[in-house]
């Protein structure tokens, strides 16, 4: 006769014997998810890992110009880093390696630099460094092997204007293309492209006309920064219009351009601070949804009578919403200096922030936003507390996907730091360091 579960309790006892160790396990499990829940609604980002990737004498910042890429990372999570070094103008660019146990290997000097190179990653895999000079047209050189670090060819010189060089230079890869920006002796902006294989650049197309005046000041769109969403390509820029006679700059534009026929670009302004005053765009990002953000810094009273109009000292979050007509401007702190933008997974905007400038005693802080940069929360209000040797951290950027590289929830960044706001025989001598912040 079969046994009846219902009646037959010695059966009922052995079932349970043997459910009771899984019904321990359940009631232990059901006693730990308010803690689980909780920690899993702690923010654990901010953990910071800083490397030092090496140490040089240059007459400026191997950082100089935020706007060309200078760290990337592949999939795999290697990283290649580029230094500069030297006295002007003939300056020397270096690529570091990072191995897995965290040294970084040097590797290919480039000589013959004006301003400090930029290297990206294409569709390949292939790291690809370009660099300028103040006699030599522009030059972009592939690694013609995957350790991408000592072994490249020379693939294209020249601009895609009769004078190949230029200055100012931004570079963004999309896919199999390259897009360059830069300026002339005219200080006209141009922006051109082509195949990153490809021997010639298309021909170049006018972005803005400047202005060379020895009086007053040059006029120019500078520091052109690529950043690509949809079918459409975008450049920051920051204009100037006494340049070389105050270096101060008060507008930011936006110039964005269709991927199919980049001659048929727009302009709008960003934002336009009164003359005297400092603005600069360090960091354009583009979020998933097609909200554009660039991070500035302006306040900074230089010349001139003071005006009312001018934003309160410190650094700003410029959003455009994709159904929105207007640039909304947020404080994100209260103070001048850098600032470097990126967006996580998980929808949430972090800035990192340098209070200072580049020859004085600064601090570096993280924070975070969870409403487009309305408001802010200090994620880390120290992010080199464990280094307090890094005193003058500054030209800090951070790898986008615009420069081939793979960074997920990690920011990845480079700046340098500053040992001595004197030189000594002309040159000063940096840190070059690396940076890792994790994203929630």
């Amino acid at each position: 006769m079969k046994a009846n579960p219902l009646t037959d309790h010695g059966g009922l006892t052995l079932q349970l014997k043997r459910f009771m160790p899984v019904l321990a396990v359940l009631v232990v499990f059901s006693m730990l998810l308010p803690a689980m829940a909780a920690a899993g609604d702690r923010d654990d980002s901010g953990k910071v890992k800083v490397e030092t990737v090496t140490s040089s004498a240059s007459w400026v910042s191997p950082g100089w110009g935020y706007n060309a890429p200078k760290v990337v990372r592949n999939e795999k999570g290697e990283i290649w880093a580029l230094n500069f070094f030297g006295r002007y103008p003939e300056s020397s660019a270096q690529i570091f390696k990072r191995r897995l146990d965290g040294t970084w290997m040097p590797g290919r000097v480039f000589p013959g630099n004006y301003q400090p190179a930029m290297i990206f990653l294409d569709h390949e895999g292939r790291l690809n460094l370009i660099q300028n000079s103040e006699t030599e047209p522009v030059r972009q050189f592939r690694s013609t092997d995957d350790q991408n670090l000592n072994n490249f060819k020379l693939v294209a010189s020249g601009n895609g204007l009769e004078d190949g060089r230029g200055w100012y230079v931004g570079v963004g890869v999309h896919g199999s293309t390259i897009y360059m920006s830069y300026i002339t002796l005219s200080y006209n902006l141009y922006l051109t492209w082509k195949g990153v294989n490809d021997p010639e650049w298309h021909k170049a197309v006018v972005l803005n006309r400047g202005e060379v005046n020895k009086v007053s000041g040059n006029k120019s769109w500078l520091y052109p920064r690529f950043y690509f969403h949809g079918d459409s390509g975008y450049i920051a820029v920051s204009g100037t219009i006494d340049g070389t006679a105050h270096n101060t700059y008060n507008t930011i534009h936006i110039i964005r351009f269709p991927l199919r026929n980049p001659e048929q670009f727009k302009t709008q302004a960003v934002y336009e601070g009164p003359i005297g005053y400092y603005t600069y765009c360090f960091d354009m990002i583009i979020t998933p949804d097609g909200t554009i953000m660039c991070g500035f810094t302006t306040g900074k009273h230089k010349y001139g009578p003071e005006q009312a109009s001018a934003l309160s000292l410190g650094l700003y979050v410029a959003v455009k919403r994709p159904t929105g007509r207007k640039w909304e401007i947020h404080q994100a702190d209260d103070h001048y200096g850098n600032i470097s933008l990126n967006y996580s997974p998980a929808g949430s905007l972090y800035a990192v922030v340098t209070r200072g400038w580049s020859d004085e005693e600064n601090k570096c802080l993280l924070k975070k936003s969870s409403d487009y940069g309305r408001t802010w929360q200090t994620v880390n209000d120290n992010i080199f507390s464990g280094r307090p040797q890094i005193k003058r951290p500054f030209f800090l950027q951070t790898a986008h996907a615009q420069s081939g590289s793979a960074v997920s929830n990690l920011i990845l960044g480079l700046l340098t730091n500053l040992h001595s706001a004197e030189p000594a025989a002309d040159l000063y001598t940096f840190d070059l360091l690396q940076i890792q912040i994790s994203m929630r």
